[in-house]
């Protein structure tokens, strides 16, 4: 990974370069921010940086040998420790590094929900063990093969356990000579305090609408409009974006089921509720939590457009029709209702509840919020 690679992310990539040139890296960094912003990919090219024996100002040369070991993760003195699903015969990470190593060099932007798809053929959610923080303690205390820096990455630090968190404050604290821990994590705040205050932060920007759409239209076929209404579902999450072009998936399929489903709503017809909803059931796990982003942004969009001006909302052209006819009815209504109805809706589906009946039951909750209240014009 070079920096050149990574999406945004201008000021923490210019951060990174001053410190290894004034000789300032600190011992252990803790990478944290927004879901899918390139926490990874920068601490990969973070990590490539320091390697390179021929680094330019603003990147590393992609020419010397640690150059070419990085380009496909094999140096030797880089160390990976990540979250796996613990079984009687797997307790570390060791048996799929091969496989996160090779994951991760197709895909720095990896989603945890995937990785855990991909290494367990059930539901299974994973850890990071006291058995893989003894392991860790055990490779850092290893000679450097090259002589110069050994870096340890922590993917989703937040999945290491209380015991494993326990076993790395030393090693934090005191580290073998030239050797650099980066903690990765999207929630700080899951870690230990005294984890935290053993790390130096370094807080990942939010990647722009306008940055990600960018980054859509250069490495995937999708026009910028496209684009652009998928970065404001994916909402800086550069793993889902790329995930919806990758599946085709545009956003005037979930603007047309939406207006459907709302227009149902308002008038408060049993029969286009359940028809709406018979279609969004039918929608993939992914896709369903997709739609009610989208719908989630549009609720957001429509608070700005009611109480701050149309001026600051963000509408495509369909959505901005939409907004205008349903203007007196959201100005009169409880936003933040509507608002909470897509937002339980988006956690429960996530359990794998039952989606007909929960849409079912959103289409009836909103209903009854619209019936609540009478259409008001603003003057």
């Amino acid at each position: 990974m070079y920096f050149k690679e990574i999406i945004g992310q201008q000021a923490v990539k210019t951060h990174l370069i001053k410190t290894v040139k004034q000789g300032h890296v600190s011992h252990a960094l803790l990478f944290t921010g927004g879901v899918g912003n390139g926490k990874l990919p920068l601490a990969l090219a973070f990590a490539g940086y320091i390697f390179c024996e021929n680094k330019s100002e603003t990147d590393r040369c992609g020419k010397c040998a640690a150059c070419k070991k990085m380009d496909v993760l094999g140096h030797p003195d880089l160390h990976f420790s990540f979250p796996f699903v613990k079984t009687t015969s797997i307790k570390t990470c060791n048996p799929q590094m091969r496989e996160f190593i090779s994951t991760v060099a197709k895909d720095p932007y990896l989603d945890l929900r995937d990785w855990e798809l991909q290494i367990a053929s059930e539901n299974k959610k994973s850890i990071i063990t006291a058995d893989e923080s003894n392991e860790i303690v055990k490779r850092l205390t290893l000679k450097s093969f090259a002589g110069g820096h050994k870096i340890l990455i922590i993917w989703h630090a937040d999945k290491l356990n209380p015991s494993a968190q326990n076993k790395l404050l030393k090693t934090l604290e005191e580290p073998e000579p030239k050797t650099l821990i980066i903690l990765v994590t999207d929630s700080a705040e899951d870690l230990l305090p005294t984890i935290n205050s053993r790390t130096q932060l370094v807080q990942c920007e939010h990647i722009s609408d306008e940055v990600m759409a960018n980054a859509l239209v250069e490495r995937f076929d999708t026009d910028r409009t496209n684009a652009l209404n998928i970065a404001r579902i994916a909402d800086g999450d550069y793993a889902k974006a790329k995930k919806m072009v990758a599946a085709n998936q545009s956003t005037s399929k979930y603007f047309e089921l939406f207006s459907q489903w709302m227009r149902a709503a308002a008038t408060n017809d049993y029969y286009k509720i359940l028809t709406a909803c018979d279609k969004i059931s039918k929608l993939s796990r992914d896709e369903q939590q997709n739609f009610l982003e989208y719908g989630l942004q549009f609720f957001h969009q429509s608070i700005l457009y009611a109480y701050v001006g149309k001026e600051q909302a963000r509408f495509d052209n369909e959505a901005a029709g939409f907004a205008v006819k349903f203007a007196p009815f959201m100005v009169s209504n409880d936003l933040a209702g509507f608002h909470d109805i897509l937002s339980d809706g988006h956690y429960m589906v996530k359990r794998n509840v039952n989606a007909h009946l929960l849409f079912m039951k959103m289409g009836s909750d909103m209903a009854k919020l619209f019936k609540t209240r009478t259409p008001q014009h603003n003057s």
